[in-house]
């Protein structure tokens, strides 16, 4: 079953985002998806058929890539770019090293992750928006968060009304949402690990896992890519890695 290109206009937009920082390393990576709710059930239905085909009920994560899994990770990212046309990955890599919490973020930095998130938010997704589209956006659960995401999303709209004045209010709603229940989170969680996994060279390591890297080499492969330590051309739609720089970065 192919799944139709997202041309209509007037769309409503689902965005669906994680986070992913290997523990005690410099790169982490802020991703996530976006869909024209129109497609999710198909996406959807092809999820339930590869779960159902692979025994593959819980939930999926790039912690769980495993040499036993190797096989059916690798058939997780070809489902991805199969339907590439209308689900579309974005991510930021973040240098931690150049993070000035105390400086810019009040020493809070849930408050600096909100502000990645914005940054990300406003800049890999405001561009698919057309001036009648509608988007909710949907946040993996974060459980020391204090903020309202509620005033993210009115600074986004109006951050995005400034970057494109055609957009008015395009963002009806920004939510927390529970990765274990979301298959799009996990996609995106899979991707985001294989990519900071890269960055922080965790596959060059005596230790590293033979599936991780083989998984990592296969996504860089599907997305036409040498490596995902690459960032990608601003052109490129489907599949996005962006680096990101502060322009005054802390130097450790």
């Amino acid at each position: 079953m192919s799944v139709p290109a997202c041309t209509l206009p007037g769309r409503f937009l689902h965005v669906y985002c994680d986070e992913s920082r290997q523990m005690a390393e410099r790169y982490m990576v802020i991703g996530g998806l976006i869909i024209d709710r129109e497609y999710e059930a198909q996406v959807a239905a092809k999820m339930t058929e590869f779960r159902r085909a692979n025994g593959m009920s819980a939930e999926l994560k790039w912690t769980k890539v495993s040499d036993q899994k190797l096989a059916q990770y690798k058939e997780l990212v070809d489902l991805f770019f199969s339907v590439s046309e209308c689900l579309h990955f974005k991510s930021i890599v973040v240098d931690t090293h150049e993070i000035d919490n105390r400086r810019y973020n009040r020493n809070d930095a849930e408050l600096g992750f909100y502000k990645l998130m914005y940054q990300f938010l406003l800049h890999s997704f405001g561009s698919y928006l057309r001036p009648e589209d509608r988007c909710v956006i949907f946040l993996d659960q974060r459980t020391t968060s204090h903020y309202k995401l509620s005033t993210l999303c009115a600074i986004l709209n109006n951050g995005l009304h400034k970057k494109h004045p055609y957009l008015r209010g395009p963002v009806r709603n920004i939510q927390a949402i529970d990765s274990r229940c979301c298959e799009f989170v996990q996609i995106a969680d899979v991707l985001m690990g294989a990519i900071g996994y890269c960055m922080n060279e965790m596959h060059l390591r005596a230790s590293a896992k033979g599936a991780k890297v083989a998984l990592a080499k296969h996504i860089a492969q599907c997305a036409g890519l040498t490596n995902l330590q690459q960032p990608t051309p601003r052109t490129q739609r489907h599949f996005a890695i962006w680096h990101f720089h502060f322009r005054n970065p802390r130097t450790k």
